[in-house]
């Protein structure tokens, strides 16, 4: 190559290589950008709803019975099944729906266990109250269930002897008070007639109060008024002491109520009973139970009282003693007896003992 070509040569590499580069931002700015990170996967949030239940149910065996045509009666029965929804409509509205069916417990009814709304009503929660409207829980019964942990045996005094429906309809304000909401209230307006339907003007007022100490001791006081039709008004009043620790808890019930006219030849009858109880943990998996009820009056009505009739004729110690065995975190195994004493009636004859041994099965989900 002659000196001239070369010259030419390596001025046109020098031009191309000084093209290349011009143009490569311009190249480099054609590409497309690079993705962004994708953002991290959110957790998956729970449902606005809840779907839980749970029964319970025994084997029993009718040992003794003041009316002996229940005697060495036996079988199996369930006293309770709950079908629960509950949905959270906001951060402050809340709806529950409870279902709840029975075996029929006066020993002579046969039929389907037929359902019926236990709990139906809406919340609103405001801070550290609520108000709910619907058929809700009245206060002490509600309470005293929760403290003691063992429905599933018997209902408490008030159920039992039928001083006060566990459930009313109307409106329900409750909440805590003061520093770490240890002082709580509960005030309801309902028509007084449990589960069921409104037939008269009369309604009902419950008031409750309780605090809890930081050492595990509760204090609960308790007061209602529930008018009745033709002047035959109830009032009662209640007071609770209780103490829980780790492995166990005891407490001390007494209740008072008056209910105009109900006594014999329409005078005023009034009625007082005095319960004790007490769990202990005696291993992981193994508790003892029981509870003594004294009633210082007849129990009105005691004959239909469903599972375990009552003597109305005579005042009587009321008592059941367990051993709940953990099968499962939510299934319990609970044999237990349940023994009715009584006093002489009036006539100075005693009804015979009530001894039914049951074992009881209680399952949650």
């Amino acid at each position: 190559m002659t000196r001239e070509a070369a010259v030419r040569t390596a001025s046109w590499r020098r031009a191309l290589l000084g093209s290349l580069l011009c143009l490569a931002p311009a190249l480099a700015g054609a590409q497309p950008a690079p993705s962004p990170t994708p953002a991290p996967a959110k957790a998956d949030e729970p449902p606005p709803f809840r779907v839980s239940g749970l029964v319970y149910g025994d084997y029993y065996y009718v040992a003794a019975n003041h009316r002996p045509e229940l005697e060495h009666q036996n079988g199996f029965w369930i006293r309770r099944v709950y079908l629960t929804y509950d949905h959270t409509l906001s951060n402050s509205l809340s709806v529950r729906a409870r279902l709840e069916a029975n075996s029929k417990g006066d020993f002579k009814s046969t039929g389907v266990n037929t359902p019926y709304f236990k709990d139906l009503y809406l919340r609103w929660a405001f801070g550290s109250h609520s108000l709910s409207f619907g058929i809700a829980p009245t206060a002490n019964i509600d309470f005293v269930d929760a403290f003691q942990g063992y429905r599933s045996v018997e209902k408490n005094p008030f159920d039992l002897y039928r001083w006060d429906g566990s459930r009313d309809l109307g409106v329900l304000l409750q909440g805590g008070l003061g520093k770490g909401g240890r002082t709580r209230y509960s005030f309801q307006l309902g028509n007084g007639s449990g589960t069921g339907s409104e037939v008269d003007q009369s309604k009902a007022v419950r008031g409750q109060l309780s605090h809890r100490f930081a050492s595990g001791f509760v204090l609960e006081a308790y007061a209602d008024w529930q008018d009745r039709p033709d002047g035959r008004d109830v009032s009662t009043v209640e007071a609770f002491a209780g103490w829980q620790q780790k492995t166990w808890r005891a407490s001390l019930q007494y209740g008072r109520q008056e209910r105009r006219e109900a006594g014999p030849g329409g005078s005023d009858l009034s009625l007082d009973f005095l319960s004790a109880f007490a769990a202990v943990q005696v291993s992981p998996k193994v508790a003892l139970v029981g509870r003594v009820d004294r009633n210082f009056d007849p129990i009105p009505s005691g004959e239909t009282t469903d599972y375990m009739p009552f003597s109305d004729r005579a005042r009587s110690v009321f008592g059941y003693v367990g051993v709940d065995i953990t099968l499962h975190e939510k299934v319990h195994l609970v044999p237990n007896v349940e023994v009715t004493v009584y006093d002489a009636a009036e006539d100075g004859a005693r009804p015979a003992t009530d001894v039914v041994p049951r074992v009881t099965l209680f399952f949650s989900w």
